[in-house]
């Protein structure tokens, strides 16, 4: 769904957010963020941690860029909400994405346990956190997977050992590379807009 700016998320479930007031779609927009220096221009400086106080400023930080370009686009739209979806190169995410991963292993375990016809005091049980948890640490390998192989692709390796590197060669599109990896691993397709 296009905000009101015409501009798009990467990502949208519709009616996935519930609450009171009806269900809205969740809008999320996916980006990845490097924790290392890399292309520095003080070459001492490459391969070490950009914020090594705090290693989840880079998260943070790609978060708010996020919020802030698309805050206007769906501040109006009242059946929309915006999550943004960032994972860093090492495949740490951000707090919300958690949240959202959390949010549906809980989904994923109430849907198991009405298939299994048990009582309704399930939320309370050892059994009912034991496999949430298992179902949360399955949702965070399989994006973890995705997000290393999306990393994976952005690296470039100078493997001959130059000491001049070469001006950069015009790669094919990642996205065609990364669907078959994604369906090696049984992950969900996206949703294409």
């Amino acid at each position: 769904m296009a905000s009101a700016g015409q501009r798009r998320g990467d990502v949208e479930i519709c009616k996935y957010m519930r609450d009171q007031a009806g269900s809205r779609s969740l809008v999320f927009d996916l980006s990845i963020t490097h924790d290392c220096y890399g292309s520095s221009s003080h070459v001492h400086q490459n391969g070490l941690l950009s914020h090594p106080q705090d290693l989840d400023a880079p998260l943070r930080l790609a978060a708010k860029r996020k919020i802030n370009g698309y805050r206007q686009q769906y501040a109006d739209n009242q059946n929309i909400s915006f999550l943004p979806a960032i994972v860093s190169t090492s495949t740490r995410m951000h707090s919300e994405f958690l949240r959202l991963l959390f949010l549906q292993a809980h989904r994923e375990t109430e849907a198991h346990f009405t298939a299994a016809e048990m009582p309704s005091q399930r939320n309370q049980s050892d059994s009912f956190r034991f496999k949430r948890a298992a179902f949360y640490q399955s949702l965070k390998s399989k994006v973890g997977l995705a997000a290393a192989k999306a990393a994976a692709l952005r690296i470039n390796l100078n493997v001959e050992g130059c000491g001049i590197v070469a001006a950069p060669v015009h790669a094919p599109p990642r996205a065609p590379l990364l669907l078959p990896l994604l369906l090696s691993h049984s992950l969900p397709l996206p949703r294409v807009h």
